[in-house]
């Protein structure tokens, strides 16, 4: 497809804590990406976005006056290109590096693990902050011959993580068909022989399957409906990584923590996200 001669670039903000919940709402109205910027004030996020079409952007703007949004115009990019030959590795945790497959890296920890991965329709290439959150959790496992659950596992980048760590299976889950080619692809790109992910649902799983570790990488409102399935899945002092929770949420989580009998053993936080890392002391 050709470059467009101008893109309509629409920024805006809103308060730190609510960034999600606009990235949401805006990929919902219809924006294909959304790129962070250096925020002009404390306590709040700065973003934009850019179409083709004038009057999309507009419409979009319209939408969303609670984003101040200002708007301009900007000679038509090669983006594809310049994302190309800007891509840099990404150290996502102490031993987890991920390089785009155009790029050739070796690390100087030779216990690094490096990924080759492009997400292409799947979510999860460690530049995120909720993604770096899980993986520093999953530094404190002893992977060896451990089984995995990675709910919504996206491009399978913390599936494949453990694989490399040690553990003897890592299954995947995710709800979106899209996202299965990209998968696979990325599985066989990293030297798996399969992805080991299933399409579906928690109940596409035997009554009594268990797993000694679960980590689950999404928004709150999304873990909340299929927390006492979770922890069904969970074997007998297995631990539970959840991430893809705001700073805000974390009050909510700890009180379900407590409800559910699991004790927190290590928290790491990344600007406005944070993540949490339990395990079970007592069955309820």
């Amino acid at each position: 497809m050709e470059n467009p001669e101008t893109w309509y670039k629409a920024e805006g903000h809103c308060p730190a804590e609510e960034f999600e919940l606009a990235s949401y709402l805006l990929f919902e109205a219809g924006v294909a990406s959304l790129e962070e910027l250096e925020p002009l004030a404390e306590g709040r996020t700065d973003f934009c976005f850019y179409t083709e079409d004038r009057l999309e952007r507009d419409r979009i703007v319209e939408e969303f006056p609670q984003f101040h949004f200002t708007v301009s115009e900007e000679p038509g990019t090669d983006w594809v290109q310049a994302f190309r030959e800007n891509a840099k590795p990404v150290h996502v945790s102490s031993h987890l590096w991920v390089r785009p497959p155009w790029v050739e890296f070796s690390p100087e920890d030779p216990d690094a693990v490096v990924l080759e991965l492009e997400a292409k329709t799947a979510f999860g290439t460690g530049e995120h902050d909720s993604t770096r959150c899980a993986a520093n959790l999953m530094e404190y496992i002893h992977w060896q011959g451990k089984t995995l659950l990675d709910i919504g596992t996206g491009t399978g980048i913390l599936s494949m993580f453990a694989r490399r760590r040690g553990a003897e299976r890592a299954v995947g889950t995710e709800i979106d068909p899209v996202t299965l080619p990209c998968i696979v692809e990325n599985f066989e790109r990293n030297g798996f022989a399969k992805s080991d992910c299933v399409l579906g649902y928690l109940n596409v799983f035997r009554p009594g399957v268990q797993f000694d570790v679960i980590v689950c990488n999404m928004f709150l409102r999304e873990f909340l409906p299929m927390r006492k399935d979770v922890v069904k899945l969970l074997a007998p002092g297995g631990r539970l990584i959840l991430a893809g929770l705001l700073l805000t949420e974390k009050e909510t989580v700890l009180q379900w923590f407590q409800e559910a009998g699991l004790v927190v053993e290590q928290e790491y936080t990344s600007r406005e996200w944070w993540s949490v890392l339990g395990y079970i002391c007592n069955e309820k």
